[in-house]
């Protein structure tokens, strides 16, 4: 923070050719510091969870034939999580938007703890629905921390905190959705954080969960052919999430969730 300070001083200086003390520099950044944490945290409402759990149980009725749960692994990753000493990290593959509160509404009905979500920024741009979804456990990351040390310094902090408080969190290693049904690259930046937690030995232990989300058919599964021939990716925005009722009275088969041996 001092360093940054320091930069902010001589930023000043040598650009604006201004006076500027310190104590302005340190409430300057304080600001900035105080939106990053606003839009990075989840603001976990239990009430909130449980309308947001009876409405996903009634769009995958509605939607799916049937969710099929590998319920002995679960059964012993529910012993793990009751005694755990350091986080549980739930790591699912990423094939659709669905994805994003499956897993939580299928521990929320196995009265399993539900866990915070990490979510791209993208979905936070979702006025209301962002809203909604930080309540039911999520918060919100950027997709690039470069050219912003403070916000990664913050979102940083954050998840170490998390970690320390043996939350049991949830996150996509893939970052983003697989349009091939193939798995992506991983993406290392908040296992980067979780390790470092460890082996700077802020925390006891982390225990890694792999779980596999497969669909049938997945909801968006029309636009990827598009998608995969070059054109852009259909930004999210609540008037698509309303048109997105439409498929209520369709069937898209079924949804296979299972649970691997944890790390």
């Amino acid at each position: 923070m001092a360093q940054m300070v320091k930069q902010k001083i001589a930023y000043y200086k040598g650009k604006l050719m201004i006076d500027v003390t310190e104590d302005k520099v340190y409430r300057e950044i304080e600001q900035i510091a105080i939106v990053n944490i606003e839009t990075i945290i989840s603001n976990y409402n239990h009430k909130a969870l449980n309308y947001m759990a009876q409405a996903m149980k009634l769009i995958f009725t509605s939607v799916y034939k049937q969710i099929v749960v590998n319920e002995t692994a679960l059964k012993s990753i529910r012993k793990l999580c009751a005694e755990r000493k350091g986080p549980i990290i739930f790591c699912p593959t990423h094939r659709s938007y669905v994805d994003f509160l499956l897993v939580s509404a299928v521990l929320y009905y196995y009265n399993m703890e539900v866990p915070h979500i990490c979510a791209g920024e993208d979905l936070m741009m979702i006025k209301g629905v962002s809203h909604l979804l930080r309540m039911s456990g999520a918060f919100f990351m950027r997709r690039t921390f470069r050219g912003d040390p403070l916000y990664k310094a913050i979102f940083t902090t954050y998840v170490e905190t998390l970690c320390q408080d043996k939350v049991i969190m949830e996150f996509f290693i893939e970052g983003t959705r697989s349009r091939t049904n193939k798995m992506l690259n991983p993406k290392f930046g908040i296992l980067q954080i979780v390790n470092n937690t460890f082996f700077d030995k802020k925390i006891e232990e982390v225990t890694l969960v792999p779980v596999t989300i497969n669909y049938t058919r997945t909801l968006e599964g029309e636009s990827f052919p598009n998608e995969l021939t070059g054109e852009n990716k259909v930004k999210e925005s609540l008037s698509r999430i309303v048109k997105a009722f439409s498929i209520l009275a369709m069937n898209f088969g079924t949804i296979f969730l299972d649970f691997y041996e944890p790390i």
